[in-house]
């Protein structure tokens, strides 16, 4: 796996210059409480930062200390310890570690970790369009991080390629929890004024744009914006102003990621999709379902496949009939057992699989066939086949049914392979479609059971029972192996 450069570089997005010293911090002490300064090492939004010495502890860290212009400004002031009050709470090792927010001199500081490195838009700048497991690798640990942020009630609002940085070794850390919006004890804490907008507007979600209030799923939307940088490059909205990118963040649909990279899994590309939707319900609804998918993206990649063994024949096979009668009966009441067994597996091998245990196996093929009608009597015929499903809702002119089958079957591939958010998404979609909600319905309730929540499965299922709908076969089968773990759950 490629490395950068070993670089030395600072915490804020904003600070990768080595900024020469200013006016401002040419009246800094030497010293805050107990750390001593040795050096700048840059300037973002809020802050500078410096390399510092814990003389207590003789280790190196980072010191960002609040601008003079903002001192005067409570608001800011609260601001500045809110970021250091936010990330203090979190203890991760993809996350920038707070040690302690002070005031000395009139100077209001954060200490905390230093990390020697660059920052991840440096990276992208100096390589460009990154390889595909080295993003996975990044995006991995970022996912990680966040997802502790957000069970710790914290939004960051601000991911961008600025605010990770990487380590020689690419281990990422998220850094700048400055314009954190923070949960304590139901209670909304809220620095801003209403309407306010902060962020990046390159990785800005919808809802921040508009002033929305806020969940981890506007984090969702940055991370993919994010991740998608990564992958081609550059992000998938630029302007001339700020405004313009914002406008191209609730309107326009990203270009395609295929059509750029086309070397791309398929299960990364249409995750990212899902990622960047702009409505957050179409968005996975946590991290923890993101983090879930990329560990299944990066398996599937590696190829984690268990050794086989071959075994040995020996050079001149032992004849049965070579051996006494008493040793042969035995034999041959062996080989009828395995005859046996071979009949038996044959009727299993024929059976109406379990929709729910079978084992799908993904993407196993890559066939476009000429029209509409052709291509979905080859997913019919290979229903397992994922990407053949995913061709046939890309058609010209296709159908609304089929349009909805496709989506039935690539919503049970999903929970079939683990992939419980892109199944999530697309059952939701199922059953917003016009004529097919029932078969949307069954897919909710499949999810529900699979992820713990027995009740809301059974009331969708008298729901569907009630209504008596026509559902497509696979569904249907489903929906009665549903019934049975229902029944047997009583």
């Amino acid at each position: 796996m490629a490395e950068p450069e070993h670089d030395e570089v600072s915490h804020p997005a904003d600070a990768n210059e080595n900024a020469p010293s200013s006016d401002s911090s040419s009246v800094l002490p030497r010293q805050l409480g107990e750390f001593k300064l040795l050096r700048k090492l840059g300037k973002g939004g809020m802050a500078e930062v410096y390399l510092a010495e814990q003389t207590s502890l003789r280790r190196q860290v980072a010191v960002k200390i609040l601008l003079p212009e903002f001192v005067t400004d409570e608001r800011y002031v609260q601001r500045f310890r809110h970021e250091a009050a936010a990330a203090g709470t979190l203890n991760h090792p993809n996350i920038v570690q707070v040690y302690m927010v002070g005031e000395d001199q009139g100077v209001n500081f954060i200490a905390q970790e230093y990390v020697q490195g660059r920052t991840l838009k440096d990276y992208i700048n100096r390589k460009g369009a990154m390889e595909t497991k080295v993003a996975l690798h990044i995006l991995r640990q970022v996912a990680s991080a966040l997802l502790v942020a957000s069970e710790n009630g914290i939004v960051h609002r601000d991911i961008k390629p600025e605010n990770i940085l990487l380590t020689s070794k690419l281990e990422a850390k998220v850094a700048d929890f400055g314009l954190a919006q923070l949960t304590l004890q139901g209670e909304r804490l809220s620095l801003t004024q209403p309407g306010m907008t902060l962020g990046t507007p390159l990785y800005m979600s919808p809802e921040q744009v508009n002033g929305q209030p806020l969940d981890s799923r506007s984090d969702i939307y940055s991370f993919g914006i994010m991740a998608w940088h990564m992958l081609v490059g550059k992000p998938p909205f630029r302007g001339e102003t700020a405004i313009s990118v914002a406008m191209k963040h609730l309107n326009d649909k990203a270009p395609s990621l295929s059509a750029t990279r086309a070397d791309l899994p398929f299960q990364l590309q249409e995750l990212i999709e899902k990622l960047i939707s702009k409505k957050k319900e179409d968005r996975p609804p946590s991290f923890r379902l993101v983090v879930n998918e990329l560990k299944q993206i990066i398996r599937q990649l590696s190829g984690r496949e268990e050794p086989t063994v071959a075994l040995k024949s020996p050079s001149k096979p032992p004849l049965i009939f070579d051996r006494p009668i008493r040793k042969q009966l035995g034999w041959l009441t062996f080989l009828c057992l395995i005859a046996m067994a071979i009949s038996s597996g044959v009727g299993w091998s024929m059976r109406t699989p379990d929709l729910l245990l079978v084992e799908s196996t993904g993407d196993v093929r890559n066939q476009a066939m000429q029209t509409a009608d052709a291509q979905l009597y080859w997913a019919m015929s290979n229903p397992h086949d994922e990407r053949a499903w995913v061709t046939l809702k890309t058609f010209p002119g296709v159908s609304d049914e089929m349009i909805a089958r496709a989506n039935a079957a690539l919503g049970l591939i999903y929970l079939k392979s683990n992939r419980m958010a892109l199944a999530q998404t697309t059952f939701n979609d199922l059953a917003s479609q016009s004529g097919y909600k029932a078969n949307g319905l069954v897919g909710q309730a499949l999810y529900a059971k699979l992820t713990g929540d027995t009740q809301l499965a059974r009331t969708l299922v008298t729901q569907i029972d009630e209504d008596q709908p026509k559902l497509f076969p696979e569904i249907s089968g489903a929906l009665n192996d549903l019934r049975k773990r229902l029944d047997a759950a009583k």
